[in-house]
C-alpha cells in the first residue's frame, strides 16, 4: 500500500475539464448515472478534474492524497457545501444537525452527541438488534417455500425496527412503509435538486415541492409526537432518545430543545437505517455473484453458532462475516459522493480552485484507486483480514468518511450489519431472481433501482 505524499508544485495549474456539450456540459449524462461520468472523467483526466453541469461546475477528487488535503489538512478551507438556501442539501430533510453543520455549530453538536455513541453504549444495544433480526427471520419463515421478496424493502424494515427499538423503545413495524416513504421522498428530492441546473425555490407550490413538504410534515408529526410524549411521561428507558434529552453541553450545561432533538433524531433515522439497509442489500447481490464467498461465510456462521441464534457476543468470533460486509461497502459504498465548498480561493494538489468551488469527493473512485488496491474491481473480503487491515490507507477506504466528520454512528452500523448478515446467512440463502436488470441509482445513498428481487431458500439443518 502506498503512503500519502505531497507533490510539490511551483505555480498552480488550471484544473482539467471533462469535455461535454457547449452549454450543458455533462448535465444529461450526470443525471442518468453520475458515478459513470465521474469514473470516465477520472480515467481520462486523473485524480482532480472539473465537470460542468450547465451553469455549475463541480471539482471531482478521486485520490486519497487529495481527499486528505480536503477532509483533514484543509478542513477550515473546505466545509460542508452550502449549496441550498442557507444549508447543505441534507438540511432540507434533517435540519441543522451533526450531519449538516460545520465549524463551531458542528463542534458543539458533535460534543453533545459523542457520549451517546460510545462503544460500550452501542454494545448494550446488541440484544435489541438481534431481536429485530430474529423478527425479520420469523416473518420469512411464514412465507411459502421459494417465496420472492424485495430485499431492499426487507432491509429497510429490519433497520427501521432496530432504530426504533434502540432509540424509542417502541414498535414501528405497523407504520414502517409510511416512515420509509418519507425518507425516500426526501432523498429523491435532494438528488433531483442537486442535478437540476435551474432550481425552483422550495417555497414555490410545484408538485415536487408539495410532495416533499407533505412527506416532511408526516415525518415531523411522528418525531415530535414521540419527543413530546417522552418529555411529558417522565420515563427514562435508557434508549437513544433518553440520552438525547438528557445530554448537556459540558461548558454551558444547556440541553437541546425539541427542534434540536428532532433534527438529531431525524439524522440518526436517515443515516442509521438507510445506509445499513443498502449495504446489506448490495452484500447479498455480491454474494450471488461469488458463491465461493457465500460458502465460506456459511461455514463460519455454522461453525461458530452451532445452530443457536446469533448474539452480539458472537461477533468477535465471526471475522469473515465482517470482512464480507466491509468489502461490499468498498465496491458498493452506501454514500458514494460527498461535497465540500471552498471558503476561499485555494490550491489543491497543485491546481487552483476559486472561492466557492464545490469539491466532490468521489468515494466510489477512492475505493477503486489502483495505487492503493490490488485488483480493485474484484470482490475479495480477504483484503480486510485482521492481519491486513492495518495496511489499508484510511483515506482510500472510508464508507463512513474520515477525519473530524467521520460518521458518529459507524460502530453502530458495523455491529448492526455484521449481526444481521450472520443471522440471515445462518437460516437462509437469498438467490437473485433471474432476468432482472440491476441498476444503481444515487439519491444521496446508492441503492439498486427498485430494490432487489430475491428468492428465499431456507437452509436445511
Amino acid at each position: 500500500m502506498q503512503t500519502l505524499t505531497t507533490r510539490p508544485r511551483s505555480a498552480p495549474q488550471a484544473v482539467p475539464v471533462l469535455r461535454g456539450r457547449a452549454f450543458f456540459g455533462s448535465l444529461r449524462e450526470f443525471g442518468r448515472d453520475p458515478l459513470a461520468v465521474l469514473d470516465s472523467g477520472w480515467k481520462q483526466l486523473g485524480d482532480l478534474f472539473a465537470v460542468r453541469l450547465g451553469p455549475r461546475t463541480l471539482y471531482a477528487v478521486s485520490s486519497p492524497e487529495l481527499a486528505q488535503a480536503v477532509l483533514i489538512e484543509g478542513q477550515r478551507t473546505y466545509q460542508r457545501s452550502q449549496t441550498f438556501e442557507g444549508g447543505t442539501p441534507l438540511t432540507y430533510v434533517l435540519g441543522l444537525s451533526v450531519l449538516t453543520t460545520d465549524g463551531d455549530t458542528w463542534l458543539m453538536k458533535r460534543r453533545l452527541m459523542q457520549p451517546i455513541f460510545h462503544r460500550q453504549r452501542i454494545q448494550a444495544m446488541g440484544a435489541q438488534m438481534a431481536a429485530a433480526g430474529e423478527r425479520l427471520l420469523e416473518s420469512w419463515d411464514r412465507q411459502p417455500a421459494g417465496a420472492t421478496i424485495n430485499l431492499g424493502r426487507e432491509m429497510k424494515v429490519v433497520t427501521l425496527d432496530i432504530i426504533n427499538r434502540t432509540m424509542f423503545s417502541s414498535d414501528v413495524l405497523p407504520a414502517v412503509d409510511k416512515i420509509g416513504a418519507t425518507v425516500d421522498v426526501g432523498l429523491s428530492y435532494i438528488a433531483g435538486r442537486l442535478r437540476s441546473p435551474l432550481r425552483v425555490p422550495a417555497s414555490w407550490p410545484t408538485p415536487g415541492n408539495r410532495r416533499f413538504k407533505q412527506s416532511q410534515a408526516a415525518l415531523d408529526a411522528y418525531l415530535y409526537g414521540i419527543i413530546r410524549g417522552r418529555r411529558a411521561s417522565g420515563a427514562h428507558p435508557g434508549d437513544l432518545l433518553d440520552m438525547l434529552l438528557e445530554a448537556r453541553d459540558q461548558d454551558t450545561g444547556l440541553g437541546m430543545d425539541d427542534l434540536e432533538v428532532r433534527n438529531e433524531v431525524a439524522s440518526i433515522y436517515g443515516a442509521g437505517h438507510e445506509t445499513t439497509a443498502v449495504a446489506l442489500t448490495w452484500t447479498w447481490y455480491a454474494l450471488n455473484q461469488h458463491p465461493e464467498v457465500l460458502c465460506r461465510l456459511q461455514q463460519e456462521v455454522d461453525t461458530v453458532l452451532a445452530g443457536r441464534p446469533a448474539a452480539p457476543e458472537d461477533l468477535p468470533n465471526l471475522p469473515y462475516t465482517l470482512m464480507v460486509l466491509e468489502e461490499s461497502m468498498r465496491l458498493f459504498p452506501p454514500v458514494p459522493l460527498t461535497a465540500r465548498s471552498a471558503q476561499s480561493a485555494a490550491k489543491l494538489g497543485g491546481f487552483a480552485l476559486p472561492k466557492g468551488a464545490v469539491v466532490l469527493l468521489v468515494i466510489n473512485n477512492l475505493h477503486r484507486h489502483p495505487d492503493f488496491w490490488d485488483q480493485p474491481e474484484a470482490f475479495r473480503p480477504e483484503r480486510f483480514a485482521p492481519g491486513k487491515r492495518a495496511g489499508i490507507n484510511r483515506m482510500a477506504y472510508m464508507p463512513f468518511l474520515s477525519g473530524p466528520h467521520q460518521c458518529i454512528g459507524s460502530n453502530f452500523a458495523l455491529m448492526e450489519g455484521q449481526l444481521l448478515l450472520a443471522q440471515m446467512a445462518q437460516r437462509y440463502e437469498l438467490r437473485l431472481l433471474p432476468g432482472q436488470t440491476v441498476e444503481r441509482v444515487v439519491a444521496v445513498t446508492m441503492r439498486p433501482k427498485g430494490g432487489l428481487l430475491m428468492r428465499l431458500v431456507r437452509r436445511q439443518g
